[in-house]
């Protein structure tokens, strides 16, 4: 079960251990407690270290520049157990409407901290947040196939049709 931390602020100290990461390709509208409904997306991330696993939920809110982390109420879990527990905080993130799809992390170093570190979830200062950039092209470089260069959003819709055909994938689900 994954319930909500206010202990968590961001998982910058555990850029090196990511193990796997999915998020949202759509923003559904989000009522969390005490806050008013907007669009979020939702990450679900997996920390390994050494021999056991933890697995966060991250909810961002782009237009409040807010974000809140779930936990797994048995924290750092075993490695047999880990992928029970992620397909759980999938299923979670999959009952709030969230249409998930893992982000392929390079296996050059570089690259792949550039890539976790555009995540909101891995930032110190959520100011700093572009909004839509890196993580949304390759969220949408994983959906269309045959684009495996390094290119923005708008150059990925500009090549597949723009934001109708884009519109018209995301409503097959």
């Amino acid at each position: 079960m994954f319930i909500s931390s206010d202990s968590v602020r961001n998982l910058v100290p555990f850029i090196s251990d990511v193990w796997e990461i999915h998020s949202s390709v759509n923003k559904p509208v989000i009522a969390l407690p005490d806050k008013a409904p907007e669009s979020t997306w939702a990450y679900v991330i997996a920390i390994k270290k050494e021999k056991k696993m933890q697995v966060f939920i991250y909810l961002f809110r782009e237009q409040s520049r807010e974000g809140f982390f779930y936990v797994n109420d048995q924290g750092e879990i075993e490695l047999a157990h880990a992928k029970a527990v992620f397909n759980e905080a999938l299923d979670f993130t999959g009952s709030m409407g969230f249409i998930m799809e893992r982000i392929e992390l390079s296996d050059v170093k570089e690259q792949r901290e550039k890539t976790i570190q555009s995540i909101p979830a891995f930032m110190a200062d959520l100011k700093l947040y572009k909004g839509g950039s890196e993580v949304d092209a390759l969220v949408l470089d994983s959906m269309y196939e045959g684009t495996t260069h390094d290119v923005s959003r708008e150059e990925i819709l500009k090549i597949k049709g723009g934001k109708q055909w884009s519109a018209k994938i995301l409503s097959l689900f």
